[in-house]
């Protein structure tokens, strides 16, 4: 049997690209998804393995120089690759699973976090330095905090969970304007981001200042951006149902 063509499996395996870097990511991952379609390799598989990745990429930031760009070249490339190619394998076997999505979520909320937190803690460990370790754990509580403040439908009925969509995508990156923009200065899947050059140039200290202030700004706006979606919706209810006056929640 004649092994399909990229073009091909880019039919078969179509993906909403909101970036022309995200783009890029799902057209390569095709390269290293096709050999493994004759395999016994499953997506989540193929998953965890990148989010292990993630942990030694991080680890490899309380190493010498040579082992932080070994670390950031396995964090801004690797992991990326298998990100992507984990999805197309799934389409392209027609596999999909709840357990799939969690760990995808997991991979991606752990590693810019952890990645900032161990360069932090090298930098200490180095040269006693407790501003990294500030820094870095700061860096790490910030960017973690801004996903606690996404909106979980869980905390609703179930009658709000298709309005609950849009306020999740208030603060998505995938609306294009400026911050979206300036955010690909700091992505994980942006190769040449902020992290990259400053690893490579060795500025570490610098690096984790503005991280720690991009991300305290990304939390902040995470924050207002949810509840003023919130709010939008109790107006519009209230409106709609031509109730003035916004009545004490039940759980009160």
């Amino acid at each position: 049997m004649t092994e399909p063509t990229i073009k091909e499996l880019a039919a078969r395996s179509p993906k909403e690209c909101w970036s022309k870097v995200n783009y890029m990511w799902h057209y390569l991952g095709l390269y290293v998804a096709r050999p493994l379609l004759k395999t016994n390799i499953t997506p989540n598989q193929i998953t965890v393995f990148w989010i292990l990745l993630e942990v030694v990429a991080a680890l490899f930031m309380l190493g010498n120089y040579w082992l932080r760009i070994t670390g950031i070249f396995i964090f801004n490339v690797l992991v990326n690759l298998l990100d992507y190619t984990d999805g197309n394998v799934a389409r392209l076997k027609n596999i999909k699973t709840h357990a799939g999505i969690y760990l995808d979520y997991i991979g991606i909320f752990l590693g810019m976090p952890l990645m900032l937190l161990f360069l932090g803690l090298g930098i200490y460990l180095r040269d006693e330095n407790l501003s990294g370790l500030y820094l870095g754990g700061l860096c790490c509580i910030f960017l973690l905090y801004e996903k606690l403040f996404v909106t979980n439908a869980s905390w609703f009925g179930s009658e709000k969970w298709p309005q609950l969509k849009e306020v999740y995508r208030a603060s998505s990156l995938s609306k294009k304007n400026l911050f979206s923009y300036l955010s690909e200065l700091f992505r994980r899947t942006q190769p040449l981001n902020l992290l990259f050059f400053g690893i490579v140039l060795d500025y570490l200290i610098y690096t984790l200042v503005i991280y720690t202030i991009i991300s305290f700004l990304a939390m902040v706006k995470k924050l207002v951006s949810q509840y003023r979606a919130i709010s939008k919706l109790d107006r519009e209810y209230y409106e709609n149902n031509k109730m003035p006056n916004i009545q004490k929640r039940d759980e009160d």
